[in-house]
């Protein structure tokens, strides 16, 4: 099949690619991913044109995944200035499937350059979750050992000293979260100005968690950075599974479910492909978080049945 054909074979939701046109996407890379480039170019040039090719139409949110796994640097300009777009312009367009993993995408195509991630970080125009997003990316950057941790740590510190506003919001609770991650050596104090002024949540960092933080042994805790957080986007296929093909491994919505044990999407009703914006409950069961991390659609941790981004973490 040729490029062009299997470039048509990923523009609808319909009928969305099976996994056989993703193998074969990736045996034709080489001749595909300028029409992927150029299908991200035009969506960052021109955002609502999609509208007008129909509300199936998925081929530029599937490109988006296809390039960060092919970690094609040329698509880094694109994707910043898309999502340097103000508002929720991002967010409404792609389903949020887009915004679930762009911290994981940025870091898959990331050349090399860390000021265009840091001014959509500092931009506050920009959708508050979509700057959480690429705040993330640092720490798959890490990772992936593309950045040492005194980079995230001195960013950390320019954010707390006065780059990030004030006042609280998921930005905030992800120092924290990240804080832990990468061990707060080097940040305390900055970390306890801002548990003490309510930006960063109790539930997520409180003093005596970041006591606990400091004493634990640095060495013990960057050991385990291959479990912190997932690296860069290696199957477009899976990645995408529970929003082209929603209705495989249904479960039912149930309150007694154990979320954390939870590793297939969650839906409480039959519904079509891409109708559903974001996976409830999602779990990996390949990945083990270190920290408490609060995804924008896991179940509110107050226990209201809410998704987190509709309660506490409200913005």
């Amino acid at each position: 099949m040729s490029s062009e054909s299997l470039f048509e074979q990923i523009k609808s939701i319909s009928q969305p690619p099976s996994e056989d046109i993703f193998t074969a996407i990736q045996a034709e890379k080489e001749s595909i991913t300028p029409l992927l480039i150029k299908e991200v170019e035009a969506f960052a040039n021109d955002p609502h044109s999609v509208k007008n090719r129909g509300d199936d139409y998925i081929r530029h949110v599937v490109s988006l995944f296809l390039l960060a796994n092919f970690r094609e640097t040329k698509a880094y300009p694109h994707i910043i200035k898309l999502i340097s777009l103000s508002g929720d312009t991002v967010v409404s367009l792609t389903g949020e499937v887009f915004t679930e993993a762009l911290g994981r995408i940025l870091a898959s195509v990331y050349d090399g350059d860390l000021a265009p991630i840091k001014s959509v970080i500092e931009n506050t125009n920009v959708n508050v979750w979509v700057r959480s997003a690429a705040l993330e990316s640092l720490v798959v950057l890490w990772k992936e050992d593309v950045i040492e941790r005194t980079i995230i740590i001195d960013y950390l510190k320019e954010l707390m000293e006065g780059k990030l506003e004030r006042i609280p919001s998921y930005i905030w609770d992800n120092i924290g979260l990240i804080a832990y991650d990468v061990h707060p050596n080097g940040m305390e104090n900055l970390l306890r100005i801002a548990i003490n002024d309510k930006l960063i949540a109790p539930l997520v960092m409180d003093l005596k968690l970041l006591d606990d933080c400091i004493k634990t042994d640095i060495k013990s805790v960057l050991a385990l950075k291959n479990k912190v957080i997932k690296g860069y986007i290696d199957s477009p296929k899976e990645e995408l599974t529970w929003w082209l093909y929603p209705n495989e491994n249904k479960k039912t919505l149930d309150k007694g479910i154990d979320y954390a044990n939870v590793d297939v999407p969650i839906v409480d009703k039959e519904i079509t492909p891409g109708e559903r914006s974001a996976p409830m409950g999602w779990r990996s069961s390949t990945f083990t978080r270190a920290t408490p991390k609060m995804g924008r659609n896991d179940p509110c941790h107050c226990g209201s049945g809410k998704k987190f981004k509709k309660c506490c973490g409200k913005v």
